[in-house]
């Protein structure tokens, strides 16, 4: 009898959020009455078909262990890489290595910065995404219009034409794969020195397309200070101060 694959999240929080400023990582700021890595781990638990989060975090992060103590589906691991990416896998390996996952189950991948994801959309993702063989991945329809520009001697940046927005979607998270394959793509892609900007760029390169699942703009990574108001407004929250 074929083993049910399980799900679990992985969040890699071990970066510094050089763009976001201010005295502490942008994870640890605070939104509303919790920090923003809190309401993105939460985030993953509201569906109770995930049975634990693993946080990847740096070696001598001693925040996020001091957040989670005590709640049995949280754990924290001291495994944070150079990037996020070398995060995800150190993440990966070890839940493998050490049995703590299996080759089949599926992992959910969630920016630590996201702390807007609902749970109807969760559900979604992994509603879908467990019956496509590639996994799945949130995004949403690009809706502004882009332009491809250049860089005048003056230091002007300058639109040189627009870019046709059909067929192209921003890519939110979680994205959803099975732990084996994420691993083996994501370290074949840094042994080719390829530059991946998520994870689904690894799965990509084995030649299956993941589905995309439409995510929602309350979904939004925090990247500047600003982002925190923004993420606040969207979700309800009363939010007096940038950190």
């Amino acid at each position: 009898m074929a083993r049910i694959a399980k799900y679990f999240g992985l969040v890699p929080a071990g970066g510094a959020g050089r763009r976001f400023g201010g005295s502490i990582p942008k994870q640890y700021a605070m939104l509303g009455a919790k920090t923003v890595l809190e309401h993105s781990v939460e985030a993953l638990l509201a569906d109770p078909r995930v049975e634990k989060v693993f946080v990847v975090v740096a070696s001598d992060d001693s925040t996020a262990p001091a957040l989670f103590r005590g709640n049995s589906q949280v754990t924290c691991l001291p495994l944070g890489g150079q990037e996020r990416v070398n995060s995800v896998l150190n993440g990966l390996n070890h839940l493998l290595e050490n049995l703590l996952v299996g080759e089949t189950d599926w992992v959910l991948v969630h920016d630590a910065a996201r702390p807007g994801l609902s749970a109807a959309v969760l559900k979604s993702l992994i509603d879908q995404g467990s019956e496509h063989i590639a996994g799945a991945l949130l995004a949403v329809p690009v809706a502004d219009t882009l332009k491809r520009t250049s860089l005048a001697q003056e230091g002007e940046v300058i639109a040189q034409h627009t870019v046709p927005r059909d067929h192209l979607w921003a890519a939110q998270t979680p994205q959803m794969f099975r732990a084996q394959a994420l691993s083996m793509a994501i370290s074949e892609c840094l042994y080719k020195g390829a530059q991946l900007t998520d994870d689904a760029s690894a799965i990509e390169t084995l030649g299956i397309g993941p589905l995309i699942v439409p995510g929602h703009v309350e979904n939004m990574k925090i990247t500047q200070a600003e982002d925190l108001r923004t993420v606040a407004r969207l979700l309800g929250l009363h939010q007096e101060n940038f950190e």
